[in-house]
């Protein structure tokens, strides 16, 4: 395997219920942990087994909400007033933030999952309702979003204070800059070592802004990725 030269920083979505849970396995493996509270998948059970494992591992947490639609793994767009989508994401951010002072962790960053992530990149009004849930709860709070779309966040970079960390996926297809919708062929990579290599092309080739690189812990070959760069 190539030297990697450097490093950047890796984050998982967590807490998602999968059996058997690899969630223990995954956290020595990665810096932040964005963790599913309620929306998709999750309940209070959850939440506090996985901030506990990132207390204990020193992982950077994250609150990883979505629309409230278990049925889909909220990855189908529901059309909600600015109001109602406010409250929804305020809500699971709020509570999930609540656990952690409870279990003396600090929040640092949220995530939004799937079809909500999806929205946020491609709507102004979406991302603009994330950027005022931050305001609401702690400004300080970053806001991971999707590398390749500057043009989209930039007025949130150069007119508010909240920090943007720009995202791509080891584990997702791309086309050139574009990641691959699932369902389509090429979507998902399955094999360790083709990650690893997408994982280092991004380190190596920097194509656009990258602050932080995903790998999701409901792929196996992406775990088995994690473990081939932690050796490396």
């Amino acid at each position: 395997m190539q030297h990697l030269t450097s490093k950047k920083i890796i984050n998982c979505d967590l807490g998602e219920c999968l059996a058997p849970n690899p969630d223990a396995h995954i956290m020595p493996l990665i810096d932040m942990a964005n963790i599913a509270c309620g929306g998709h998948t999750g309940d209070d059970k959850s939440m506090v087994q996985s901030i506990q494992l990132a207390v204990q591992n020193k992982v950077k947490i994250g609150a990883h909400p979505s629309y409230l639609d278990q049925e889909n793994f909220g990855r189908l767009s529901h059309d909600l007033s600015k109001n109602e989508l406010f409250d929804l994401i305020y809500n699971q951010v709020l509570h999930f933030q609540q656990l952690c002072i409870e279990n003396g962790a600090q929040l640092n960053h949220i995530k939004p999952h799937g079809a909500l992530y999806h929205d946020m990149t491609h709507k102004q009004s979406v991302l603009n309702i994330m950027c005022d849930v931050i305001k609401a709860i702690n400004q300080n709070l970053s806001l991971v979003v999707q590398a390749g779309n500057e043009v989209h966040f930039k007025y949130i970079e150069t007119n508010t204070k909240i920090q943007l960390l720009h995202e791509v996926f080891a584990d997702r297809g791309y086309h050139n800059t574009h990641i691959i919708s699932r369902g389509e062929k090429g979507a998902i990579l399955d094999n360790a070592h083709t990650i690893v290599k997408q994982y280092q092309d991004f380190l190596n080739k920097k194509p656009f802004k990258i602050d932080t690189i995903c790998f999701h812990s409901d792929n196996i070959t992406a775990i088995e990725a994690l473990k081939i760069l932690q050796n490396a």
